[in-house]
């Protein structure tokens, strides 16, 4: 990659290094701003997203029906706890979890066998409540009232379960006991024997049982009975739209994600250094992608894309020497060439050099004239918008003989001359302007140019002959004040030349 750089950075030192620090440092990957990924573009796209989803979301939880939820809470106790009465006085602190898993499942089973016979708008729920030994029955329906009943049907079945195991269990064992004493017959006897010690420990063994049967309806303690759950927090509507817009922005950058590494654009002009290209920094911006044309702009500059034109003037033209000429020609016709022409001629004019900037005016220029220009004024007209920079606006179907002559007019007149033109996509060859030009520059338009369209216009430029300055990378950025053509222009910074009157300039190509 450095020595890659190195080759492109390289190409600009030999013509360049008379500029100072107008030249480009070896190590200028390293220092560039990053992708073109503007977090305007990305805030944009996520707001889209946002917006869209947010409005599904509202829109879903606003038709959706109404639910209500009931709830209640039950507790897994062995049955041998419940059944032998009150609890020992030592607390028990464990837990047994394989009790509770499994009375998890027998209430998981009773719950499908609900649901089979229950309405379909209505959703049974079996949990453990966090790692204690208590488990919560809650059924979703559209009233509170079939959601309580489907509650209480389900606990009731559980309970029922649970009391009639336990039931069996201790009638089991008090019909053994019975069988047992009735085999000893020794109630009567009043010797002391090992069968009466025997008798007399069945015979409590079962007041024990018979007084188990009395606790068998509490074999399921019911720490909360069912009811209605009350809502709390924000209503479904909001938390669907907030869902929704949280939904919808994460898709949305995912979506232009995908975009990005398909579309083929060149959102990265690290991409053009690494293949040996030289890039000249800073980007300028050029506005709005759907705005860009082959026409000049109708505005002046901003101060702040003047101050990133001058940057680049010292590495596409010494403006101390002898005057001389710059084609700016775009990858593509939305890459902003025209912008790039215009912001660089304001900024060589701001400096107090003389500059003439030759664009291309339609064939029925008639259309595109301003009200005080006469219907014959002849074509090749000059509009000078300060007195450092002039426009010259020449026919499309202008020949070579033309061309050449309004370029030597200018020279002759002392102007450094930035000739505008359409861009190789538009159907015309490099070779038919690049005889007019010193030198030219390659504008790329960044998220908008592909990398083959501008490699395959930098490599006509390097094979016309034409010395290649670099490539201009622009971006989406506005670039453009508020000074409209045909009004007085505001006052210009002191390193500006005053320009009180800026003429309407249209070109086409």
């Amino acid at each position: 990659m450095s020595s890659t750089t190195s080759r492109g950075t390289g190409a600009l030192s030999d013509g360049q290094g008379r500029h100072g620090t107008g030249g480009h440092d070896a190590n200028r990957a390293d220092t560039w701003p990053g992708p073109a990924a503007p977090l305007s573009w990305l805030a944009r796209l996520a707001l889209t997203g946002a917006v869209i989803g947010g409005l599904l979301g509202l829109l879903l939880g606003a038709t959706a029906a109404e639910t209500s939820s009931a709830s209640a809470t039950v507790e897994v106790v062995p049955d041998s706890q419940v059944l032998n009465g009150p609890l020992a006085t030592v607390t028990q602190s464990f837990s047994n979890d394989t009790l509770v898993t499994g009375e998890l499942e027998a209430l998981d089973a009773l719950r499908l066998a609900q649901e089979q016979t229950a309405d379909d708008a209505v959703a049974l729920t079996v949990t453990q409540v966090g790692t204690s030994d208590a488990l919560r029955i809650a059924a979703t329906a559209p009233t509170p009232e079939v959601a309580t009943a489907q509650v209480q049907s389900l606990l009731d079945a559980y309970v029922a379960s649970r009391r009639a195991t336990a039931e069996a269990s201790v009638n089991g064992s008090l019909t053994a006991v019975q069988q047992r004493l009735d085999a000893l017959d020794v109630l009567d006897s009043s010797e002391s024997s090992p069968l009466t010690t025997e008798a007399q420990r069945l015979l409590a063994q079962q007041s024990d049982l018979q007084a188990a049967a009395t606790r068998i309806d509490a074999v399921v303690p019911v720490l909360r009975a069912p009811t209605v759950d009350q809502a709390s927090g924000a209503s479904p509507v909001v938390l669907d739209t907030i869902l929704g817009a949280v939904l919808g922005a994460v898709l949305a950058l995912a979506a232009g994600a995908i975009w990005r590494a398909t579309s083929g654009r060149l959102f990265d002009a690290r991409t053009l250094v690494a293949a040996g290209v030289p890039v000249m920094l800073p980007r300028l911006p050029a506005g709005r992608v759907r705005g860009r044309s082959q026409q000049l702009p109708a505005r002046m500059p901003t101060p702040k894309t003047l101050a990133s034109a001058r940057l680049l003037v010292p590495q596409v033209l010494d403006v101390s020497t002898a005057p001389a000429s710059l084609a700016v020609l775009g990858a593509d016709e939305r890459s902003g060439a025209a912008e790039v022409a215009w912001e660089l001629a304001w900024a060589m004019s701001s400096s107090g050099a003389p500059v003439a900037l030759l664009t291309t005016t339609a064939a029925s220029s008639a259309r595109h004239r301003t009200g005080d220009q006469p219907v014959g004024e002849a074509v090749g007209s000059e509009h000078p918008l300060a007195p450092t920079l002039t426009v010259v606006e020449l026919p499309a179907n202008a020949d070579a003989e033309s061309v050449a002559a309004a370029v030597r007019r200018q020279a002759t007149a002392g102007r450094h001359v930035l000739l505008h033109t359409p861009a190789l996509t538009a159907g015309v060859l490099f070779s038919d302007v690049a005889r007019f030009a010193d030198q030219a520059v390659v504008v790329v338009g960044e998220g908008v140019s592909t990398l083959e369209g501008s490699l395959a216009a930098v490599r006509d430029v390097a094979s016309s002959g034409t010395r290649l300055c670099g490539v201009v990378v622009t971006t989406n950025r506005s670039h453009l004040g508020r000074a409209r053509a045909g009004a007085p222009s505001p006052r210009p910074a002191a390193e500006e030349a005053p320009a009180p009157r800026q003429e309407p300039v249209r070109s086409e190509a």
